[in-house]
């Protein structure tokens, strides 16, 4: 048998961190956005954030942005003909540390959350190639790449209390990021992408604490009962279950009505193309899921979707766990897959 398990809501956040490498000699790639040629984005939170006094636990994600889609263009501006790689460069300015302790304010890159740390990084892709001059060398200056990034920005609880008055009190402006080279930081003003968020002023934490179920064919777990191994083709969705996302607002709180509740998917298990949740990394088939209404359109993990407006007391939202075929050649034998739900306010 295969089963699809809901874990409680605040599971173990995993991320990790490529250490930076430093080198004697510093190669300026500037890389800015491809279309408009513009180095800073400026994320506001011009509106409210409430989040949940009940939920404050470490790890505890309390709001998600939207996913940002940027290309840049990078470029040798410094004569390093061979060609060099592109890279997020965390907390550029150094300046995420003095966000309010209550808060940790990061970077979801390819499903993974990412807590910015100064002078570490992660890779992108080639920012520029070589330019063969014919003689087992390379012409300067290397060849311009683009990459492409896509990113939200995530805050979670720290564990620490939040301001006595409910509200955080902040105006600042901070880089999470700036695209650039190998070599580090390019000093040069303007001459690389950075990423910026303001507004954290807008954070308020209300009393407001739904009750979150997983309603499937199996209690909460999904099961997908006997499957043949002989069925496999890949790409195949072999079978597909429902199950519903349900949230009870029966004595949550005042501050509950009005409000948008929103939900991600992470899992603790291995992934592959930021959708499929597998069993084992070598099982030859995963678990995607997507709502009813799009069956075929699967959710990556750590992606926000809209459960409900409230204006009553239950809220479900109907999702469907899909099993996809990944190799000719599936493990047998019985497997499970865990999937955690953690719920916010928009």
């Amino acid at each position: 048998m295969c089963f699809f398990n809901k874990l409680p809501r605040a599971g173990l956040i995993l991320f990790s961190l490529l250490t930076a490498v430093f080198s004697t000699n510093s190669f300026a790639l500037s890389c800015k956005d491809a279309f408009t040629g513009s180095a800073k984005q400026i994320i506001a939170l011009d509106q409210p954030i409430n989040v949940s006094t009940a939920n404050l636990q470490p790890g505890q994600l309390l709001w998600r942005s939207q996913t940002f889609s940027s290309t840049f263009k990078c470029e040798d501006t410094d004569g390093f003909p061979k060609g060099e790689n592109a890279y997020l460069w965390w907390d550029p300015t150094k300046m995420v540390q003095s966000i309010h302790n209550s808060l940790q304010v990061g970077v979801t890159f390819k499903s993974v959350d990412y807590n910015p740390v100064a002078q570490q990084n992660t890779l992108v892709g080639p920012g520029t190639t070589c330019r063969p001059n014919g003689n087992g060398g390379c012409r300067s200056p290397a060849q311009s790449q683009t990459v492409k990034v896509e990113y939200s920005v995530y805050i979670k609880a720290t564990g620490n209390a939040p301001p006595q008055s409910g509200q955080i009190t902040d105006n600042n402006q901070y880089a999470l990021f700036q695209v650039d080279g190998v070599g580090g930081l390019n000093s040069r003003p303007d001459s690389n992408f950075r990423s910026y968020i303001t507004g954290l002023g807008n954070i308020r934490f209300i009393s407001c604490n739904p009750q979150i179920t997983v309603v499937a064919n199996n209690g909460s777990t999904v099961n997908f009962g006997k499957i043949p191994a002989r069925n496999a083709v890949v790409g195949k969705i072999e079978k597909q279950m429902p199950f519903s996302v349900e949230a009870n607002l029966t004595g949550a709180g005042q501050d509950c009505q009005g409000k948008t509740l929103m939900a991600s998917f992470s899992s603790t298990y291995p992934t592959q193309d930021t959708t499929t949740i597998l069993p084992t990394s070598d099982s030859g088939f995963g678990i995607v899921i997507s709502k009813a209404d799009a069956p075929l359109t699967w959710i990556p993990m750590n992606t926000p979707q809209t459960l409900g407006y409230i204006n009553g007391s239950v809220i479900s939202t109907n999702f469907l766990a899909s099993l996809k075929w990944l190799s000719t050649t599936p493990k047998e034998g019985t497997f499970k897959a865990s999937a955690n739900i953690d719920v916010t306010f928009k």
